[in-house]
């Protein structure tokens, strides 16, 4: 009975460090999306859009194309819908909520529309030479300055709001402003 009871409390022992463990592993956690943030300065997205350029142009020549602009578009929606955030790759990486009316997934249907409109607003803006890196950050800095509504230089409350569910995929008419 004894030995019984010691390798009881030697299990109960190793349960409650480990448990201990788990708990101070999930404190220590760091989300891969930065900080939550409740004010967005401009200074972030100028930084997020130059970083945002490489990623998108997928091959290399030096211009977002119709064809990267509109799947960056439909990318940046799912991944947003799915992580239920945005991620600013400013100075530092921050992360945005997506308003929780917005669905967890887009559907094909939204997929389609997302991509007609994406290539719309392509085509209003640049023809079809392309965007370089400086019309890229343009384009950018415009969403941010369309949701801008004091014109103080930070989203935040509704702008921030509107900002976020551009980015999950809404289009003009649906409650945001874009580019």
């Amino acid at each position: 009975m004894e030995n019984r009871n010691k390798r009881m409390l030697k299990i109960l022992a190793v349960t409650a460090t480990l448990t201990a463990g788990s708990a101070s592993l999930g404190e220590a956690f760091e989300n891969p999306f930065g900080a939550p943030i409740d004010v967005l300065p401009e200074t972030e997205v100028m930084v997020d859009a130059a970083r945002a350029f490489d990623k998108i142009d997928m091959n290399r020549d030096g211009l977002i194309d119709e064809d990267e602009y509109a799947a960056q578009r439909v990318v940046y929606a799912q991944l947003a819908r799915f992580n239920r955030q945005i991620a600013i790759d400013g100075t530092i990486t921050v992360r945005v909520p997506v308003p929780e009316e917005i669905g967890q997934t887009l559907t094909s249907p939204e997929k389609v529309a997302l991509d007609a409109v994406a290539r719309r607003d392509y085509r209003l803006r640049v023809g079809g030479g392309g965007f370089d890196r400086a019309g890229w950050e343009e384009a950018r800095l415009e969403t941010f300055f369309l949701n801008d509504t004091n014109g103080d230089g930070e989203l935040r409350g509704k702008e921030l709001k509107a900002y976020a569910s551009y980015f999950a995929g809404q289009t003009l008419g649906s409650g945001s402003a874009g580019s």
